[in-house]
């Protein structure tokens, strides 16, 4: 009998010891040192009660009250032993309101090598008013993008890197992005657009547009894409547009310097609207496309392509010549141009 009792202690035992891993614990900011008005940094308190939750055998929540908490940079690192963290807001996140204090850093909530974390509710204050006071002043502010990382896997889906519209005077410098969709996407409205030096892959590339989905729409105009280097992408420059009548239009595009490694479709004109003798020129290009057709120009018949230009080109595939595709489009060809210009 006495022997049955010990089992029937040690299987309690057991059952008291799995039952109080599987009680969720609560980690308060407040009682951490947060404080809730909006000016005492509280970037302490939030990383104090991830490590908490981060190390716990237990599911854990980390709890931010009602309020408002200036939160600096702060990095949410993994691997943890806990799988199971829920982060829920029911305050406002504060970030600095000085948008150069995170220029260094380049982040402001960041999670890195976590599994099943969930975010639940909260508002996420970036203090975007300072900036925009700044614009409308016309102070010297930020401008461009200079020394960008974006890193995405290339299967993930509309993942552009960097999205430029109603936009004038940007440059893109010294960047590297890796995405599942555009490295830079260039829609309605684009002007004086610069980019140069930037590695792009995996992703789809560069793309103008689309554009003509609207009768009345805004147009892209001067815009320099130069010494770029694409890897295993869809597409090197790709403009797209709607095959219909529409105000939009792309004129004074520059692309130079470009090499290609492993790209689908080097340059491509999709269903484009090219407005008549607007320059789009493609000049210094070379590499090895992953196809056979490295230039490929596939333009409405209702509204071709003209006025475009394919200097110094040079493109093989497999060390072979590669091929070109004109549909309703039109230009000039100079110096060497492999595939065949079939403009």
């Amino acid at each position: 009998m006495a022997k049955h009792i010990s089992f029937l202690v040690i299987a309690l035992v057991l059952n008291f010891f799995n039952t109080s891993l599987a009680i969720p614990v609560t980690y308060n900011v407040l009682s951490l040192g947060a404080k809730p008005d909006g000016k005492t940094d509280s970037t302490k308190s939030l990383i104090s009660a991830w490590a908490a939750a981060c190390g716990s055998p237990r599911p854990a929540t980390i709890y931010v009250p009602p309020g408002r908490y200036f939160v600096q940079q702060v990095h949410f690192r993994g691997a943890c032993q806990n799988k199971a963290i829920m982060i829920r807001i029911d305050g406002t996140l504060v970030a600095p309101s000085d948008y150069n204090a995170l220029r260094s850093v380049g982040n402001w909530i960041l999670f890195e090598g976590v599994n099943g974390v969930t975010i639940s509710g909260g508002i996420l204050d970036g203090q975007g008013t300072g900036l925009w006071a700044c614009k409308t002043s016309s102070k010297l502010c930020p401008s461009g993008a200079t020394g960008v990382k974006v890193l995405a896997s290339g299967t993930s889906p509309n993942t552009d890197g960097i999205h430029v519209q109603l936009s004038s005077g940007v440059s893109i410098l010294r960047s590297k992005i890796s995405t599942g969709d555009d490295c830079v996407s260039i829609g309605p409205g684009t002007a004086n657009l610069w980019i140069e030096n930037v590695v792009c892959g995996p992703g789809h590339g560069i793309s103008i547009g689309s554009l003509g989905k609207d009768l009345q729409e805004a147009g892209v105009q001067n815009v320099t894409i130069k010494t770029v280097t694409f890897k295993g992408t869809q597409n090197g420059l790709r403009i797209k547009a709607w095959g219909r009548p529409s105000s939009g239009f792309v004129q004074g595009v520059l692309f130079q310097h470009a090499v290609m490694i492993n790209v689908q479709n080097p340059i491509v004109i999709d269903q484009n609207y090219c407005p008549h003798n607007l320059n789009c020129p493609g000049q210094d290009i070379h590499g090895t496309p992953a196809t056979p057709v490295a230039v490929k120009f596939d333009c409405s018949r209702n509204n071709p392509c003209t006025g475009i230009r394919l200097e110094d080109v040079k493109l093989t595939y497999q060390n072979q010549p590669a091929a070109a595709s004109c549909a309703n489009a039109g230009g000039t060809s100079s110096g060497l141009v492999e595939p065949t210009s079939c403009l």
